[in-house]
Parts: structure tokens; C-alpha cells; sequence
């Protein structure tokens, strides 16, 4: 399963503010996980997760969870989880939502507040479509994007299903040996700085990444580095 730094710490603080609000309010089967039973639905949905990657599954939407995640709503098909770790090429505590009984996408919510507004959006509309609602309000507001799961079993099991959205490492080196990388990421970009146990990863974000990926690398290659990758 897919492991990050900081997994096992302390329950982020947005995760326990929101969840001691409105943990155990419902609409319809759709509803807030409460505090006591985050543990539980957290070790359920990675077990599952991790058959799937293990070929002990055939279940492909079971690849939608990432065991850094936190559980923040569950409904009878769907999922929404709190992303500490900035997935997809994200920033950290986004919150994203899938349908884990038959989904193979995520819809990715750059901030929990901009989910909680989504679906403030949603449940003031009477019936049964308020999730739908709030999914559509969400995308006509550019308050989220849709990531597609692999197509491919090997990718769909693979720790690089959540790096949809970032770009390879464009490497480049200079005569003297110093090492540097860039990539791009759906929200910025990320430079390292040396090889190896050693490298210094720093992530930025950017209003346009692609511009400021390409303004780098002219510096760098005015500064003498060459690129070896591309």
C-alpha cells in the first residue's frame, strides 16, 4: 500500500475540527464519519486497497484509496477522504471523493473548505440528486478536477496511480557534477537539488506551472547546466 511520511502521526487538525462539528449528521445514506469509527473505516478501505494491489482482488475501484488518506463521508457507493499528503500532482490537504463500489476516477477539491462549500451548495437543493448538484456547482465554479484511475491492472496497482498530474523529472546536470530536477505538478512544481538519499526535494505552487518549469530551466541553462532528461 501506498505509504507516506506522517501516516501514522497525529490525526491532521482540519480532519478533527470538521469531524467533531458535524461527525454523525446524515442526508439520506450520505454521512459525516464519527470520530469513534474513523480508525475503523480508514483500516477497512485500505485492506481492501491493499488486496486489490496485492492481485488477491480483482475489484479495480479498490485502487481509488491511498492509505494516507482520512475518511470524511461515506455513503453506500461513495468515499470522501481528506488527502494530507497532496496526491495528484495537489496540493496537501485537499480532499478528494470516489465511488469505491464501481469508480474509476476521483474528483480532487483543492482545500476542505472548498468541498464543505460544494456541498453547502448541494444540500440546499431539495431531494435526492444533492451530491450531483454539488459535484456539478463545484465544476462550473472551478472548485474542482477530475482524475482518471489507469487504464492499465499493473498501473491501476502501482504506488503511481496517485501521481496523475505530475510530470517527469526533467534532470539536468553541470560540468562541475552538480545535480538538479524539475517536474511539474498540477498546482506548481518541484525542484531537487542533488542525487540520491542526499537530494533535497522543495515543492512550489504557481499560478501557471508550465511557464515557470520552462523560465527554470532557461536560467539553469544560462547558469551552464545541460539537460540529460527530457
Amino acid at each position: 500500500m501506498t505509504r507516506h511520511d506522517g501516516e501514522s502521526g497525529a490525526l491532521p487538525a482540519d480532519v478533527g475540527r470538521v469531524l467533531g462539528h458535524v461527525g454523525a449528521w446524515r442526508y439520506g445514506d450520505f454521512r459525516f464519519i464519527q470520530p469513534s469509527q474513523l480508525d475503523l473505516e480508514r483500516t477497512t478501505l485500505t485492506n481492501l486497497a491493499t488486496e486489490f494491489e496485492a492481485g488477491r482482488s480483482t475489484t479495480r475501484s479498490h485502487a481509488l484509496w491511498n492509505s494516507a488518506w482520512y475518511p470524511l463521508a461515506i455513503s453506500s457507493i461513495e468515499v470522501h477522504a481528506f488527502d494530507s499528503v497532496g496526491c495528484f500532482g495537489g496540493s496537501p490537504e485537499q480532499v478528494v471523493s470516489f465511488v469505491f463500489s464501481s469508480g474509476d476516477s476521483w474528483c480532487v477539491f483543492p482545500t476542505i473548505s472548498a468541498w464543505l462549500t460544494a456541498l453547502t451548495e448541494g444540500f440546499e437543493t431539495e431531494g435526492k440528486d444533492a451530491l450531483e448538484k454539488a459535484y456539478a456547482w463545484a465544476r462550473a465554479n472551478k472548485g474542482c478536477v477530475d482524475v482518471k484511475l489507469p487504464q492499465d491492472v499493473d498501473e491501476q496497482r502501482s504506488n503511481q496511480r496517485f501521481e496523475a498530474g505530475i510530470g517527469s523529472w526533467i534532470e539536468l546536470r553541470h560540468p562541475d557534477g552538480r545535480s538538479w530536477a524539475v517536474r511539474e505538478r498540477r498546482t506548481g512544481f518541484e525542484l531537487r537539488i542533488g542525487e540520491g538519499e542526499d537530494a533535497v526535494i522543495r515543492k512550489r505552487t504557481s499560478a501557471n506551472p508550465s511557464a515557470e518549469v520552462r523560465r527554470l530551466l532557461r536560467e539553469q541553462a544560462a547558469e551552464g547546466f545541460v539537460r540529460t532528461s527530457q
